[in-house]
C-alpha cells in the first residue's frame, strides 16, 4: 500500500503557528525606494574671449637688451638747420635840407597870391622828394645854382645807410669836417628841385 506523501511546509503560517503558541513574526516593511534627485545640468565652463597667446603673454617689461635694440632701430632726428636772417645794415639819422632855386621864386609868389603859402608848397615838394630819394655810394658835388634864402628851405630827418654815408665822407670829407647833410646835398637837391617845379605847375593850373 502506497504511503501518502506529506506536504512540506514552506514559510510561516500564522494560523498554524498560533495553535502551538508561537507568535507570528512581524513582517518587515518593504524598504521605500530613495527619492531620485533630478540631475541638475552641469554648467559648461565659461570660455574666455581673450586668445590664449594674449593670456599667456608676459606682463613684465621688455629687457634692457630689447629696449636698447629698439632704440637703435629708430632713426635719430637731426636738428633742423636754422638759416640765419640777413644782417640789417646799420643806419644813421641825418638832418637833411634842400633850398629852392631862385628860379622857383616867381611861381611861389603866384601861389602865395592865390592863397597857398609858399612854405607849404616847399614842404609838400620836399616830402615827395624824400619818398623818391635813393642814396648812392658815389659822391655828387652840390650845384652852383642860386638859391632862395635859408628860411625857404625844406628840412626833415631821414634815416640812411651808415656804410654808404661813410663811403661818401671818405670821398668828399676824409678829415670828417663836414656834416652828413652836406655830403648828400648834391644828390638830394636835384630831386627836390624837380618835384618843386612839377608841383608849382600843377598848383598854378588849379588855382590860376
Amino acid at each position: 500500500m502506497a504511503r501518502k506523501k506529506i506536504t512540506s511546509l514552506l514559510g510561516d503560517d500564522p494560523v498554524y503557528s498560533k495553535q502551538f503558541g508561537d507568535k507570528p513574526k512581524p513582517t518587515e516593511p518593504a524598504s521605500k525606494p530613495e527619492p531620485v534627485q533630478d540631475a541638475k545640468p552641469v554648467a559648461a565652463p565659461a570660455t574666455d574671449p581673450t586668445p590664449i597667446a594674449e593670456q599667456q603673454a608676459p606682463t613684465s617689461e621688455p629687457s634692457a637688451k630689447q629696449a636698447s635694440a629698439s632704440r637703435k632701430t629708430k632713426p635719430e632726428k637731426k636738428p633742423a638747420s636754422t638759416t640765419k636772417a640777413p644782417k640789417k645794415p646799420e643806419t644813421r639819422a641825418v638832418h637833411v635840407r634842400a633850398a629852392p632855386k631862385k628860379d622857383h621864386g616867381p611861381g611861389l609868389d603866384a601861389l602865395e597870391a592865390a592863397g597857398l603859402p609858399a612854405s607849404d608848397v616847399v614842404r609838400l615838394a620836399g616830402r615827395r622828394a624824400i619818398d623818391k630819394f635813393e642814396l648812392k655810394s658815389k659822391y655828387v658835388a652840390p650845384d652852383d645854382a642860386e638859391r632862395l634864402p635859408s628860411n625857404m628851405s625844406f628840412r626833415t630827418m631821414k634815416t640812411l645807410d651808415a656804410q654808404v654815408l661813410d663811403k661818401l665822407r671818405d670821398q668828399a670829407d676824409p678829415l670828417r669836417l663836414r656834416s652828413d647833410a652836406a655830403v648828400i646835398q648834391g644828390q638830394l637837391e636835384p630831386v627836390f628841385w624837380s618835384e618843386l617845379t612839377s608841383l608849382i605847375k600843377e598848383l598854378r593850373k588849379q588855382y590860376s
